[in-house]
């Protein structure tokens, strides 16, 4: 029955009917529609069948892989993109036998990747038509997440091994590198007609391998071409609350309602991280009422070794010490050693926050000398997602700028780089963990305190030698270097020829002593006896002495003091 709506709402029309008349609001940004939006999307890509050797549960495959699609339709990049699996029912016969949540860095706009989940079935004739519900969740930054259907389950049925189906070929490289991406294709035959539900696949572990992409070709029907290796032919009910359930419910997806023959698939993947896994692989089909596998399954195998990525990550700062708080520049520089080039997915740089907060300046990342967006900022991490070439035997490098506080001591900052799940460090080991490190210390200046004394000290009378010392001393925070002294001959005395002492003990310094008769204009006066008028073995023309000082004069005991001295008659 229909209920009447707000006056305001209503229309009515010539049969009498009352309805509601729909307002839809759209709003719009300065300049046009707001900002760049993102959303995701899923879809199931693999079958819900799975088995075991319907005579011998010891033999034959029992890991399958469940995955999804995952797209975004947006215009914006998603970032951060992570899939789930999750159980919605128990079953001790079916467990997922690698992780339960994978992620991606991010998706760009338009792009789609698929997550691939390993699902292992115990080998126990217990497990026959046993079931397990699941769902596979995907979330990223700023988007709604988004679920596959549910109620769906793994279903496992008895599998017959029959020759019909089997492997021709399995190629790609056997030793591969973390971060880099190869292709593996196999060559597979069925039945000539093709089946009605087929899965042809080459078991990665979802640990090492990331697939990227996935092309298969057919010749039943005649040029058929799928981007999964599961063909769903006939239109597959796999919903276990549907009275059709585990049957062809259709619509047709090939001509036919079947696919096979001679099947091709190539995968494109990348390499997450290091291991070596033998490869199987498993054709998997539905025709008449029974299901059937490779009877040659495990003869055909490729192993497959994973190494680390031939790249290191060293850190630089400039300078690498201050005396007051001010702006470094940080350079985080790749080195790859191998003969071919790398993609780095991000960099995370973790600031000092003792013992004072450093702060990073906006505007100022480069990579390879040309700017980046800033990083994402969580605390004192810095982090920088993208795509960062470093072409074959080559280095490069990402630069900031920070700022230190005026607040003495050493700062310590460490990063690292990641390829997938890899992490790149100051090693190519990557079980270790030695993140780059760069240290900036604030000390106080070089602070040199001077000490003058005279020795006699009371009054004396004309013709009394002075001897006069000045003691030097470094308290400041760090070496001082270019240390030059210098001393005038007091009023009513005539200096001491001879008599200049220079006492350097541990500093590592060496002396030059200069005269001057002309109060400093000059330093090229030469004491004699008698000179300007003087008594025997002293020089009333001597104005001043000055000592210059060569090397670093420590900031350190004992090696931060010294002194010198001279004498003088009283005339």
């Amino acid at each position: 029955m229909l209920k009447p709506g707000r006056p305001e709402n209503r229309k009515t029309f010539a049969g009498g009917f009352l309805v509601k008349a729909c307002v839809m609001l759209f709003f719009f940004g300065v300049g046009g529609l707001g900002t760049a939006y993102a959303g995701l999307t899923i879809q199931p890509t693999t079958w819900n069948v799975v088995g075991l050797d319907s005579n011998n549960t010891s033999v034959g495959p029992n890991t399958f892989p469940i995955g999804v699609r995952v797209c975004n339709t947006g215009a914006a990049t998603v970032t951060n993109v992570s899939a789930t699996y999750v159980w919605d029912s128990a079953n001790i016969y079916i467990s997922l036998s690698g992780p339960s949540a994978i992620s991606v860095p991010s998706l760009a706009a338009g792009a789609c990747t698929d997550f691939y989940f390993s699902v292992t079935i115990l080998r126990t004739v217990a497990a026959y038509n046993a079931a397990r519900r699941y769902h596979i969740t995907v979330t990223g930054d700023s988007v709604a997440s988004v679920s596959t259907p549910t109620p769906r389950e793994i279903y496992v049925e008895r599998i017959i091994s029959q020759s019909r189906n089997s492997i021709n070929s399995i190629s790609g490289p056997t030793t591969v590198y973390v971060g880099q991406t190869y292709n593996y294709t196999v060559n597979a035959s069925t039945a000539t007609g093709g089946y009605a539900q087929l899965e042809a696949f080459l078991e990665l572990p979802n640990i090492i391998f990331q697939i990227q992409s996935i092309s298969t070709t057919y010749t039943a029907p005649p040029g058929a071409t799928n981007d999964k290796f599961y063909a769903d032919a006939c239109g597959w009910d796999n919903n276990p609350l549907s009275p059709n359930y585990l049957s062809c419910i259709g619509p047709a997806n090939y001509p036919g309602g079947k696919a096979g023959g001679t099947v091709v698939t190539t995968y494109t993947v990348k390499i997450l991280t290091t291991g070596t896994t033998t490869a199987s692989t498993l054709v998997l089909d539905f025709s008449g009422s029974s299901y059937h596998y490779n009877n040659d399954y495990g003869t055909k195998t490729i192993t497959i070794t994973a190494l680390p990525p031939p790249l290191t990550l060293s850190k630089i700062s400039n300078p690498t010490s201050l005396s007051t708080g001010g702006t470094v520049d940080y350079t985080l520089r790749l080195t790859n050693s191998a003969p071919f080039a790398m993609v780095v997915d991000d960099f995370v740089d973790i600031l000092p926050t003792t013992p004072g907060n450093v702060i990073y300046t906006t505007n100022t990342s480069k990579f390879n000398g040309v700017a980046i967006s800033d990083p994402t900022i969580s605390g004192a991490t810095l982090t920088w997602t993208g795509v960062f070439l470093v072409p074959a035997a080559t280095i490069r490098d990402l630069t900031f700028q920070v700022v230190l506080p005026n607040v003495t001591g050493v700062y310590t900052n460490q990063a690292v780089a990641h390829i997938g799940l890899t992490q790149i460090d100051t090693t190519a080991i990557t079980s270790d963990n030695v993140p780059a490190t760069a240290i900036v210390t604030i000390q106080p200046p070089p602070l040199v305190d001077l000490l003058k004394s005279v020795n006699p000290s009371s009054p004396q009378p004309p013709g009394t030698d002075l001897t006069y010392t000045i003691a030097f001393t470094n308290t400041g925070g760090l070496a001082a270097t270019g240390l030059i002294v210098t001393d005038p001959i007091p009023a009513n005395t005539d200096f001491k020829v001879g008599s200049v002492t220079s006492n350097l003990g541990t500093t590592g310094l060496t002396v030059v002593v200069e005269y001057s008769n002309d109060n400093g204009s000059t330093w090229t006066y030469t004491p004699v006896s008698g000179g300007g008028g003087g008594p025997v073995g002293y020089d009333r023309a001597v104005t001043d002495v000055r000592w210059s000082l060569t090397g670093n004069l420590s900031q350190t005991a004992p090696n931060n003091t010294g002194s010198l001295g001279f004498t003088v008659r009283i005339r």
